[in-house]
């Protein structure tokens, strides 16, 4: 069997990018060269449930001439995947013991053995590799605390460190082995690096920057490089989401409210008053908000407490396109517009009426609803309500829940 870099090197995929395009196909998305399904070098189908990671590819492939590090690209890796990795004979593994022997991290854990001694004392990166190094060896040491329960221990001088990288490696997905072999083999990255990148322990940032402090990079190949592990770490997280099949209104309401499910009678209309209200705006956006702060879930727009169909037309916009035009203008301008990427809408007829499916996924950064005329607030769902916190709570969540991950204020 190929590694990942033979095949990288020998990767190619002939096709008229003008002529690419995608439909379902079954359970799943497929993509067609005219009207002929485009095959991977192997001759499989570059076919996925989901359409995100279709149409990722797709564009991909469209641009392919352009990318630097072509092997760090979507197709390479999902051709890999699909032609190559074959989970009971996976090509790292042969090589797995060369691997650990070459990894300067290894070394450090099982041997003691400083990684400054790498650099002299005037070396122009010494500060640099010194901080960013003991950044990497703290989150190693803390990766190695909570995993060494997890193995057999056997009485012995040497660090279990080699045990635990194997056990870590053999527990990840497929997509992800993919990837971190993929890192291993064009950075000559040795195996913990890749790993904790991977398992989303160090950012792309801190990955590449670690290759500079190694020596394997120079500082002016930094861009270069951090765009292309940026376009494999997005690549994996769109390939390890859960395909979720679409719900019917319907369902939903026979569900009932919950933690994952609430339903709004309108957007933006008191009834009660008989006109349009911020108020009431407010109660769909921190349902959103708290949504996407938790675990996702499905706010329905047009349906009243009890279940019964109020519709959306109750709002008074001219159309369903008037609608969502509204609906979306609220949510880039008070929670912003990178939290697009996880939100869904549909309109579906239900009872000569429509209701609006707000699908929300959880999302990878803290949402903050700032909606004009109201105080600044963090929500979260406990139970079928969604609850405000106050600062010193939502330093605590945001701590817990996006754990290594950077807030960024938009």
């Amino acid at each position: 069997m190929k590694t990942f870099i033979e095949y990288s090197n020998s990767f190619t995929i002939t096709c008229n990018p003008e002529m690419l395009d995608f439909g379902a196909n079954g359970l799943e998305y497929c993509i067609y060269e005219g009207s002929s399904p485009l095959l991977t070098p192997n001759g499989n189908h570059f076919s996925h449930p989901s359409e995100t990671v279709i149409r990722l590819l797709v564009t991909d492939l469209q641009l392919f001439d352009d990318l630097p590090l072509k092997m760090l690209s979507s197709p390479v890796l999902f051709s890999f995947l699909k032609d190559a990795f074959i989970f009971d004979d996976d090509p790292f593994l042969h090589q797995w013991e060369n691997l650990l022997d070459s990894d300067r991290f290894v070394l450090y854990k099982t041997s003691g053995k400083a990684l400054n001694q790498l650099f002299g004392s005037d070396d122009p990166l010494l500060s640099f590799s010194f901080i960013t190094l003991t950044g990497l060896i703290a989150v190693i040491n803390r990766f190695a605390e909570r995993s060494i329960g997890e193995i057999a221990l056997a009485e012995s001088d040497v660090h279990p460190f080699a045990d635990i990288l194997k056990s870590g490696y053999m527990k990840i997905s497929p997509g992800q082995k993919v990837a971190l072999q993929a890192f291993s083999s064009v950075h000559h990255s040795g195996i913990v690096m890749p790993l904790m990148l991977v398992l989303d322990e160090i950012s792309p940032a801190e990955y590449v920057k670690g290759l500079i402090s190694l020596r394997i990079l120079t500082k002016e190949q930094y861009s270069e490089h951090l765009a292309g592990v940026v376009r494999v770490t997005t690549f994996l997280g769109l390939l390890s989401q859960k395909h979720v099949h679409e719900k019917l209104a319907s369902v939903f309401i026979n569900e009932g409210e919950c933690d994952s499910i609430e339903f709004k009678s309108t957007l933006r209309w008191d009834i009660r008053a008989g006109k349009t209200n911020l108020a009431i705006e407010r109660a769909c956006l921190k349902t959103i908000a708290a949504f996407l702060n938790s675990n996702g879930g499905n706010l329905l727009i047009g349906v009243r407490d009890n279940g019964s169909i109020e519709g959306i037309d109750t709002d008074k916009f001219a159309n369903e396109d008037k609608f969502l035009l509204h609906f979306w203008t609220l949510i880039r301008t008070c929670l912003g517009k990178d939290f697009g990427p996880y939100i869904h809408t549909r309109i579906e007829k239900l009872e000569e009426k429509l209701v609006c499916i707000v699908e929300c996924q959880p999302s990878d950064r803290p949402a903050f609803l700032r909606q004009p005329g109201f105080n600044e607030e963090m929500y979260i769902r406990i139970g079928p309500s969604s609850n405000a916190l106050d600062i010193s709570e939502a330093l605590k969540y945001i701590e817990h829940r996006f754990r290594n991950r950077p807030v960024l204020i938009s």
